[in-house]
């Protein structure tokens, strides 16, 4: 408590500015910046690491003379952990985007339930799936990933180190994208099977008025959907490994671009 309070202006400045880029990312990571954990566990986390951090993290170089630079480098701070922390909602984005479009081929469409971590109406199957999906994140310690990070960070991003280049901007726009590209992948087998199902009773009805297809169409379509999402689990499951493996990867490159030189 002592050296707490025997701290001076430059190791205070380096203890607020590690304290901006911890709260960010646990603010955004998966898991730890859901709603359904306690603002209050949030705020002691994120002062206990950045306690923990501040005395390993290397000092600044260049004092802030004037108000404008401290805002500078509060908010690229702010921006490191916003950028880090995304990465991993982008990833559950893209499960949840697999399970809406597989629920819209369901004929859910309408079927929406409210989810508390973003204050809106969502799909069903798509909420389904990310449920799914953070129980195999925290299996895969994915949590413990987001700590270790955070950690990291500072052997490549001392405080006031991030420079903010066109490779940062490219790189985000990619994973943006990409947001439903593997949300596609994600859902594919359900989304071909059901689409190849809708396909062949319309074809039916079609060469066929006699049979009332479509009476008999909706109750087949939402059972072949539970069917398959119910045996789909293991595969599913594989997928999501797979995909969180990449997570660590992700963020060190990430890491990597922000320490990149700056556009002069």
């Amino acid at each position: 408590m002592a050296d707490l309070l025997n701290y001076n202006a430059t190791q205070l400045l380096v203890f607020v500015l590690v304290l901006v880029r911890v709260s960010s990312i646990i603010a955004t990571a998966p898991m730890l910046g859901s709603n359904s954990m306690p603002v209050q566990v949030r705020v002691v986390l994120a002062l206990v690491l950045a306690l923990i951090i501040q005395p390993f993290t290397p000092t600044l170089t260049v004092y802030p003379d004037q108000p404008s630079e401290y805002l500078l480098l509060i908010a690229g701070e702010l921006l490191i952990g916003l950028v880090l922390g995304m990465i991993g909602q982008m990833l559950f984005a893209a499960v949840e985007f697999a399970g809406t479009v597989v629920g819209f081929q369901m004929g859910l469409s309408m079927a929406n339930i409210f989810d508390p971590q973003s204050q809106e109406q969502v799909s069903l199957v798509g909420q389904f799936k990310r449920i799914f999906a953070a129980l195999i994140f925290v299996a895969m310690d994915g949590h413990v990933i987001v700590v270790q990070t955070i950690v990291r960070s500072y052997e490549l991003l001392p405080p006031g180190g991030a420079s903010f280049s066109d490779p940062l901007t490219q790189e985000m726009i990619r994973l943006s994208s990409g947001v439903f590209t593997l949300g596609f992948q994600l859902g594919a087998p359900l989304i071909t099977a059901l689409f190849l199902a809708n396909l062949t009773m319309a074809l039916l009805a079609r060469s066929v008025p006699q049979i009332q297809i479509f009476i008999v169409g909706f109750p087949l379509t939402l059972l072949l959907g539970f069917v398959m999402l119910m045996f789909g689990v293991p595969f599913f499951a594989q997928a999501l490994h797979r995909m969180f493996e990449m997570y660590d990867d992700q963020l060190l490159n990430m890491l990597r671009i922000l320490a990149l030189p700056g556009t002069p």
